[in-house]
Order: C-alpha cells, then sequence, then structure tokens
C-alpha cells in the first residue's frame, strides 16, 4: 500500500539534471568535437590556430519545456594569438540543441554553432561589432535582422572580456526570460549584463544538449572553459504540487493508523 501510494506520487514529479566541472582533467561525461580538445585542466573548445570551429557537449541531454528552468555557470579565458595580424578571435557560446551530442557547425564568425538547428546560443562575440546575446536557429550574427544586433543584446568595445579570467552566469526561468551576469570575480554580480525573453522549448524542443562551440578565422586564439557547473528543473505543475501535498499528507495518516 505505501509502496503503491509512494509510487503514484513519483510518477508526476518533476525531472532534474545536473553536474558540475571543477576544471577538465577529465572530460568524461563530454563529447568533444571538431578542433575541441582537452587541454591540461581546461576545455580548449578551439586551439589558437587560424580557421577552426568546435563544440562540447555533455553527452546526456536535459529535458525542455513550458516549466524548465536552469542555472549555469562557468570561467572562461579567450586569448588573442600575437601572431593574430587580423586581431582578436570572434568569441564563442553557451549552445542549447537537439541536433545530437556530436553537432559542429561554421568556424570563424560562425562561432561553431552556425547551420546548426534547431538551436539556442547565447553568443559571447568579442570581436566588434563585439556583444553579448541570444541567437535561435543557428543564423550567422550578420544575417540577423539588424546584423551583429540581436534582440536584448548588450555592446562591447572589442576584446573588452578577452585576455583574462572571467565569470559568467545564466539563468533561465519558465516564463521564457534569460539573464546573463558577467564579472571578472567569481562573485556574482546583482544585476545581469544582458536579459531577454526566449523560448527555450518552443525554439528547441523536448530535450537539448548543452555545452561550448567557439570559432577562428583569420583572426585567432585559444578559447578555452575553465570550470562549468550547470542545473535544471522542471517545476511541478501546481496541480501536481497539490496532488503531492494531499498524498504527503494521506501517507502520515496511514503510518499513524498503523501504529494503533
Amino acid at each position: 500500500m505505501k509502496l503503491f501510494l509512494v509510487a503514484g506520487l513519483c510518477a508526476g514529479l518533476a525531472t532534474a539534471g545536473s553536474f558540475s566541472y571543477n576544471d577538465f582533467g577529465s572530460v568524461a561525461g563530454l563529447t568533444l568535437n571538431g578542433n575541441a580538445a582537452q587541454a591540461g585542466s581546461a576545455l580548449e573548445v578551439v586551439p589558437s590556430v587560424v580557421s577552426q570551429a568546435g563544440t562540447a557537449f555533455y553527452t546526456t541531454p536535459i529535458a525542455l519545456d513550458g516549466s524548465t528552468r536552469f542555472s549555469t555557470s562557468f570561467e572562461f579565458l579567450v586569448q588573442t594569438d600575437p601572431n593574430s595580424s587580423l586581431g582578436v578571435p570572434d568569441g564563442f557560446t553557451f549552445l542549447l540543441q537537439d541536433v545530437g551530442p556530436s553537432a559542429l557547425g561554421a568556424g570563424g564568425q560562425g562561432l561553431g554553432y552556425v547551420g546548426v538547428d534547431p538551436s539556442v546560443a547565447v553568443v559571447f562575440r568579442g570581436r566588434g561589432p563585439s556583444f553579448i546575446g541570444v541567437i535561435a536557429g543557428g543564423i550567422d550574427p550578420a544575417n540577423l535582422i539588424v546584423p551583429f544586433d540581436p534582440a536584448g543584446s548588450t555592446s562591447f568595445t572589442e576584446g573588452a572580456f578577452y585576455g583574462q579570467d572571467e565569470f559568467a552566469w545564466i539563468d533561465y526561468t519558465p516564463g521564457g526570460t534569460l539573464n546573463v551576469y558577467l564579472s571578472s570575480t567569481d562573485v556574482k554580480p546583482l544585476a545581469p549584463v544582458m536579459s531577454t525573453s526566449i523560448n527555450l522549448a518552443g525554439n528547441v524542443g523536448s530535450q537539448a544538449y548543452v555545452g561550448f562551440s567557439a570559432g577562428n578565422g583569420g583572426a585567432y586564439g585559444s578559447q578555452d572553459i575553465l570550470n562549468w557547473s550547470f542545473d535544471s528543473s522542471e517545476a511541478p505543475e501546481p496541480a501536481t504540487a497539490s496532488i503531492f501535498a494531499l498524498g504527503l499528507s494521506a501517507l502520515a495518516l496511514l503510518r499513524r493508523a498503523c501504529k494503533r
């Protein structure tokens, strides 16, 4: 009786997934594609070589629906190669996509995500025009309605978040709000540096592989992720939460009755 009741309640509960890499001395659980590689204790999404494209995804997808929320944080370091005569590299993305764990897009300005569809990319472009913004559908930033200016994006001076360790946090709420926080220290700022509305499930589907992409073109440098943590959940619907609460009450009464 108790087992049946508990099983019935758990069937309607939220799913959740979380993982953490304090560094990348091990890349177990990740699928690396293209030019992405483990480099010491770093995840080198692309090396400091001309014309590169790389992606790295957690091999197990997360579930997506209207109740999904997630929080992720990572430390990154993008460095311009001293031999890059064309200046700073294009940048990288935090990418959610449902092509598969081996998905790989175009290099250079394509940042490893262009052509990967369905997807939602949180773009960290440090080459001018520099911005942090969200692009869905694997679209080249130059082909947006306003080139290099996604809705809700924030502009930066070229190379503003390159050449030093930077910390980023991305939070997504069930209402479809995506916030990005950025700091040169490991203390999360109170206010986001960028905020926009995006329906992840509507743009990606019922699941997403999460990870990073990057690209080098004629301008190049190393683009490394130094650590990464991720946590996602689906909040139970109000009806499910109510049933769960009632079930707990019933279970408590059952236990009392059994003790008599």
